[in-house]
């Protein structure tokens, strides 16, 4: 319990994760979860509750500028690809 509280309190929790499901680790008995479907829970709530809500902010602010910057319209296209690959790897 603590390690991984440790890890999730230094960021470190995503590369231990992708390290669980790498190396094929076995669900251990006090995970409710096996590593491949936590990683596939949490990289789902990313996407619909951090990715999606900032590309809708970006696109609010590009549709409410005076002046469209090139740059803001590339972000917002990195923002869209980055959600689209992440769902397409979660199916």
């Amino acid at each position: 319990f603590f390690q991984d509280a440790i890890c999730i309190l230094t960021g470190f929790k995503p590369a231990l994760d992708a390290y669980r499901v790498g190396s094929g680790a076995e669900q251990e008995d006090r995970q409710l979860f096996g590593p491949l479907i936590e990683v596939t829970i949490f990289k789902g709530l990313e996407a619909v509750f951090e990715a999606i809500p900032s590309s809708v902010v970006q696109i609010y602010a590009l549709l409410s500028a005076k002046e469209k910057s090139l740059d803001a319209l590339i972000s917002i296209l990195v923002s869209a690809a980055t959600v689209a690959f992440t769902s397409s790897m979660l199916t």
